[in-house]
């Protein structure tokens, strides 16, 4: 399968036309959360769902896009409670306020679980449910 371009876009179209699978479900990690929206978009009624990584918040924004695929922007994390995406608050403060690197520590305490759970018919391969874990 040859890769026309580095445009995460063209290459998961790519990547979908040549598998032979029944269900498909694409973790797209990137920042921006256009991006993320942008590709549930391109992506809708060619996979049957779609979730975002990478910024470790949950988004309360799931939903079956038009053509049934299931998205939402960004799964969360799982990791403590007080900190700064799992990592140790102080530290984190430390290195925006001062802009000196300094090593991340693993923040301590009661942690939290963020996921997502797609319900995907197995005869339409189109998402049916999403349930949005949050504990």
């Amino acid at each position: 399968m040859p890769v026309l371009s580095n445009n995460p876009f063209t290459v998961a179209e790519e990547i979908i036309k040549h598998i032979n699978v029944d269900i498909i479900v694409v973790d797209f990690h990137a920042e921006a959360t256009a991006e993320k929206i942008a590709m549930g978009y391109f992506l809708d009624g060619k996979i049957s769902a779609l979730y975002g990584t990478h910024t470790h918040v949950q988004t309360a924004d799931e939903r079956i896009l038009e053509k049934g695929t299931g998205y939402i922007t960004d799964i969360g994390m799982t990791g403590p409670i007080e900190s700064v995406i799992g990592m140790d608050k102080e530290v984190s403060i430390k290195r925006f306020v001062t802009s000196i690197p300094e090593r991340y520590k693993l923040a301590e305490g009661d942690c939290k679980l963020n996921g997502v759970v797609f319900e995907i018919d197995d005869i339409t391969n189109k998402t049916n449910r999403i349930y949005r874990i949050n504990t």
